[in-house]
């Protein structure tokens, strides 16, 4: 795949059955200190679209970051919970494909506001994010105390 627009990104996140096969653990990387990471995680999918999920969290000030990958593509799809405020939209916010620049411009448009998100934990951030986007975790998801 090499572009996606608005109604491929639609038809992707509403197709069942995409999956996460196996425990997610975030872990600390020098590189990116203070926040805890895990990256490349595997959505499967009947839709036969490489995805990778990255999920950021900087306990520091709270900060969660769920960014799905379409291989091949770029960014299709990022939820930002208690971080920096993208305006117009608040600090919990979640970006989308809108046309086909979207992906090579980092999502900088289609920004919908969640302030229903602010102040949740990671694995609360985490379950919505799965139900959201019709993905069924199968495993562990060990998130580090988030306060």
């Amino acid at each position: 795949m090499s572009a996606m627009v608005r109604t491929d990104f639609e038809t992707l996140r509403d197709l069942p059955g995409k999956v996460i096969k196996g425990d997610i653990k975030l872990s600390r990387r020098q590189a990116t200190a203070p926040a805890l990471v895990a990256e490349g995680i595997v959505i499967d999918n009947a839709g036969g679209v490489e995805l990778k999920l990255n999920i950021t969290f900087n306990p520091e000030v709270g900060s969660k970051t769920f960014n799905v990958r379409a291989v091949g593509v770029g960014p299709v799809c990022r939820l930002d919970v208690d971080g920096p405020a993208h305006r117009p939209a608040g600090r919990s916010h979640k970006h989308s494909v809108q046309s086909d620049r979207c992906p090579d411009r980092n999502l900088p448009d289609g920004v919908i506001d969640r302030p229903d998100l602010a102040g949740r934990s990671l694995n609360e951030v985490f379950s919505v994010f799965c139900e959201m986007a019709q993905i069924d975790h199968q495993g562990t998801f060990m998130a580090p105390l988030d306060l």
